[in-house]
């Protein structure tokens, strides 16, 4: 039998003392607004996620009418103004995300197992894996806006993977750890009275694969949403190419004990300056007082809350994910096994969001056509749209939903 809740332990509130992390956002934006204009070829060298059609048509209009470059200087600090109020109103604003107390019935070191339907005890049980790199709250946004808690309303008993930042016994944790320490020994409990569906988003669905590939009887079906496996795929436009990441980052990681979350933040944030000042300057307009503008401000408190990587997985996912691409040519090994997605026979659901620029399409599609049964989602949403969307629910959550129930 599934344990009953050993306690009650809240989940995360609001890192609202963290919105200064915005401010990493407001230099390498307007560092690469306000120098475009008069330092277009050194600026594209420093920074490759600057490499944009637009920005390129931008560039080729300055030089052929230099006559042009005061006007453009100023509509560039024009709109580094409405991204730098955009900014400042997401620090004041006062959405913050409650502490809702969750049920914890196994933890192991760091890593918890959370119930959050124990009402539920007969029903089918979902087992939700998130990324090891950043908190699970943005699957439990709100209490009106919540993914897990949808699937629950839905009749499903889900129980959801919160891995928290490496502790004394993970400091030193490879992803085979992770994998066989923390995450098998969970669908080990919540596969005790019957196979488990197991949903993973994003790197989440990387070891929900494994799960998957490692435990075929515990498993009724696999989810994989917005789930990575070309890194050498897709990533061109975004500055996020995987092998120029692997060449920038070996020397530094070759000497360090651990990878902090603001260091792994400030790494994704400079490489996609201009996102920023896409997203900040849109909330500057928005009703500071609606509901779309609070959900904004809670999906950013949760980039901005990020998770702490040990060394070891730190090496794995940068050097041999990224760098070696060992995922999509088939090297990838936990216990000694390759991880083949041709293998894993369980019905399959792969949501592939067609906006995504953390996870773009072309780096997902490999791992859903390589799965024998699996069904295609491809909502033209982003990587955290699925979850924060308000289209979410009736684009991503109810299809799900209405394809487990069928499984």
């Amino acid at each position: 039998m599934i344990p009953s809740a050993r306690r009650l332990h809240p989940s995360p509130q609001a890192p609202k003392h963290q919105r200064h992390r915005a401010g990493l956002h407001m230099a390498t934006t307007l560092s690469a607004l306000l120098s475009l204009p008069c330092a277009w070829q050194s600026l594209r060298s420093v920074s490759p996620s600057l490499n944009l059609k637009s920005l390129n048509r931008l560039s080729e209009l300055s030089q052929r009418h230099p006559e042009l470059a005061p006007y453009l200087t100023r509509e560039m600090a024009l709109r580094a103004r409405d991204f730098m109020t955009g900014v400042s109103r997401y620090r004041a604003h006062p959405a913050q995300r409650g502490a809702e107390v969750t049920p914890v019935i196994w933890q192991a070191g760091t890593t918890r197992l959370r119930d959050y339907a124990p009402h539920l005890a007969q029903a089918p049980v979902i087992l939700v894996i998130p990324a090891l790199i950043n908190r699970f709250t943005i699957l439990d946004l709100q209490p009106q806006h919540s993914f897990v808690r949808a699937l629950v309303a839905q009749g499903f008993r889900v129980l959801l993977v919160d891995w928290d930042a490496p502790g004394a016994a993970e400091k030193n944790f490879t992803l085979d750890d992770y994998v066989q320490k923390r995450l098998l020994p969970v669908l080990t409990i919540a596969a005790a009275q019957n196979p488990v569906h197991i949903l993973g988003y994003c790197m989440g669905g990387v070891l929900a694969l494994a799960a998957a590939a490692l435990r075929p009887a515990q498993g009724r079906s696999l989810t994989l949403l917005a789930t990575p496996w070309d890194f050498h795929a897709g990533y061109d436009a975004t500055g996020l190419d995987g092998r120029n990441l692997e060449k920038l980052l070996r020397p530094w990681l070759a000497g360090v004990e651990g990878v902090s979350d603001e260091a792994v933040h400030y790494l994704f944030a400079s490489f996609q300056p201009l996102h920023a000042f896409h997203k900040f300057s849109a909330f500057a307009r928005k009703d500071q007082a609606s509901t779309e503008a609070e959900r904004f401000v809670l999906a950013e408190d949760w980039l901005n809350d990020g998770i702490a990587l040990a060394a070891p997985v730190a090496r794995e996912c940068f050097g041999d994910w990224c760098g070696r691409n060992v995922l999509a040519q088939g090297e990838w090994r936990i216990g000694g096994q390759v991880i083949d997605p041709h293998r894993v026979t369980l019905p399959a659901y792969a949501v592939i969001p067609g906006r995504d620029r953390i996870v773009p399409p072309e780096s997902a599609m490999p791992l859903a056509r390589a799965l024998p049964h699996a069904v295609r989602h491809e909502p033209m949403m982003g990587h955290i749209g699925i979850m924060s969307s308000p289209k979410a629910p009736h684009q991503v959550w109810e299809p799900l939903a209405g394809w487990l129930r069928e499984h």
